[in-house]
């Protein structure tokens, strides 16, 4: 985490605890941060907004999991949307990143099917 990020989530910790949220002794399982109980019991990390409380290692790699393809997922979408906005400033010719713009759809459409995958097989 970088010195500004840190220094978001601290300023973010502090909003919590003044809006009345109380600081819990779990962390969240994908940046460490202290989790906070809301006025209204939701459970939130500074960071990453709200959390599932999980009483098991394998529901604690599970919510790990799908944080990481979560945020690959906006990370795909960022730069999609970087060389799209490149593409019609005239930076950037479309012939020349097709291979980069089927590659980043490629992986998209990957960790789309993996998340279906592990909705489907949470439902049975």
């Amino acid at each position: 985490m970088s010195a500004y990020d840190k220094q978001k989530a601290l300023k973010r910790m502090a909003e919590l605890l003044r809006s009345g949220a109380v600081m819990l002794e779990e962390t969240c399982p994908v940046c460490g941060l202290p989790l906070f109980k809301l006025k209204s019991g939701e459970i939130v990390c500074p960071v990453h907004g709200p959390v599932k409380v999980v009483g098991s290692e394998a529901e604690a790699i599970s919510a790990v999991t799908e944080s990481v393809l979560s945020t690959l997922e906006k990370i795909i979408t960022q730069k999609l949307s970087r060389i799209v906005n490149e593409i019609i400033q005239g930076d950037k010719d479309l012939l020349d990143t097709v291979k980069e713009l089927q590659e980043l759809l490629d992986l998209m459409e990957k960790v789309r099917k993996v998340k279906s995958l592990r909705t489907t097989s949470q439902r049975k």
